[in-house]
């Protein structure tokens, strides 16, 4: 079933398309492997089939491919707002989460102007603000049954996640707490006491990334935000909306109480 989207993303993806219109059917073979990874078939009908024709099958292939380091700036434009398209209806894009935009960041990013990069930036404000307003395990879930470190890691690779850490702070609602207390639990506090830095292995040479999120979950005024958000935490709403689901084979007492403890503690 696809996912459907909030009328801020939707208007998103409309602008996308909008902001890329004038980009042309790619003529040049695409930066894949068609020796091994994609089948020559599946690169033309890339490059010929109008946009919103292309399928999730294309872009896993497509972004599964090898590919040379530096990622064609025009090719990259013609297919984002699709891609973005697809991502946004629920759809798997590549093996990995993290790395679904990975094309994205390998682009020059000076050869995005302002009015592109403003356009990018509010599909990924409006995915993750989504993503936020649902409960982790319900159906159909915007961050594809991942963590929101995932998703933020995702867009990370591709230049965007200060505004996002932003929101999250301003978005005091039951669910935005419980993705945090998911989040932590699942790959943060634990190993960044052992081994300064998070369990996910696409983290662990993302140097600005790992200086970004240290910086954000180590600053006082922002532990206690969470953990003041934990405390009035609505239990009987969030188990009457959820029933009796379980996070990490935990319940939901102990994921928050185990966050809430991690965030009044010193680390």
């Amino acid at each position: 079933m696809p996912n459907r989207s909030s009328s801020a993303l939707s208007l998103a993806i409309t602008q996308l398309y909008a902001v890329f219109n004038d980009e042309q059917a790619l003529q040049q073979p695409l930066n894949v492997c068609t020796a091994c990874c994609m089948s020559a078939e599946q690169e033309l009908e890339m490059r010929h089939l109008p946009r919103r024709e292309l399928t999730d099958k294309h872009f896993y292939r497509y972004n599964d491919s090898a590919w040379s380091n530096m990622q064609p700036t025009a090719e990259m434009k013609y297919f984002l707002p699709r891609m973005l398209e697809l991502l946004a209806q629920g759809e798997d894009l590549h093996h990995s989460t993290e790395i679904t935009l990975q094309r994205l960041g390998n682009c020059d990013l000076a050869d995005f102007n302002c009015v592109e990069r403003a356009a990018i930036d509010a599909y990924a404000l409006a995915f993750f603000a989504d993503g936020l307003r649902q409960w982790p395990c319900q159906p159909h879930p915007r961050f594809m049954g991942d963590d929101a470190f995932t998703t933020l890691l995702m867009f990370e690779f591709g230049a965007i996640v200060d505004p996002l850490l932003a929101h999250w702070l301003q978005d005091n609602s039951d669910t935005a707490t419980l993705h945090f207390a998911c989040a932590t639990y699942w790959n943060y506090w634990e190993t960044w006491r052992m081994n300064d830095e998070f369990a996910n292995p696409f983290a662990y040479e993302r140097e600005e990334y790992q200086k970004v999120m240290a910086t954000w979950l180590l600053a006082p005024e922002n532990r206690q935000h969470f953990a003041q958000r934990i405390r009035n935490f609505d239990y009987a709403a969030a188990q009457l909306a959820n029933g009796n689901v379980y996070y990490f084979k935990r319940t939901l007492e102990e994921v928050l109480r185990a966050a809430y403890d991690l965030l009044v503690t010193k680390v």
